[in-house]
């Protein structure tokens, strides 16, 4: 797993648009604010945001809304869920971690995930999480994009991610 702060080193298209509507509406705080966010701004992203909340104390994430592409690639409807609760200990990427990363440092924050098929090989996809304010200064919200590149998830080669 390789995770970066500048944006520019992503060979995801997904993730720099992301950025793309992400930096220009930055407020006084740093950052945007959940109310600047207008899926229409974003439809070809849509099917690979996810959109999440943070909890404080103690640090949770709790995912609002799942795309559908992250759905099918996960092949685990997850919406409403927390991440807590759908990553098993062997698990060896932190995403609570690069969640907290991105809350502490309120900045953007990417990487690259490579995880195991059925067929016992293995895809690698980028992600990128940004936060978002919720009518003040405190990071409250996350958006996040997955770029599967060309992976198909009709087949039956992509293991749920419930059991990654």
């Amino acid at each position: 797993m390789a995770i970066w702060n500048d944006i520019g080193q992503s060979q995801s298209r997904l993730v720099k648009a992301l950025n793309d509507w992400w930096q220009p509406r930055r407020r006084t705080s740093g950052i945007p604010d959940r109310g600047d966010l207008d899926p229409a701004d974003l439809v070809p992203l849509l099917p690979n945001l996810l959109l999440a909340e943070a909890e404080h104390t103690p640090f949770r994430i709790r995912y609002r809304l799942v795309g559908t592409k992250v759905a099918a690639a996960a092949r685990f409807p997850f919406t409403g869920r927390y991440l807590d609760e759908l990553l098993r200990p062997e698990v060896e990427n932190d995403w609570l971690g690069y969640y907290r990363t991105v809350y502490d440092s309120r900045l953007p924050l990417a990487g690259a995930v490579t995880v195991p098929s059925l067929s016992g090989a293995s895809y690698t996809y980028e992600f990128g999480i940004f936060p978002l304010t919720l009518g003040g200064d405190r990071v409250e919200q996350f958006v996040s994009a997955e770029d599967y590149f060309s992976l198909d998830f009709t087949s039956a080669l992509v293991r749920p991610w419930a059991e990654r």
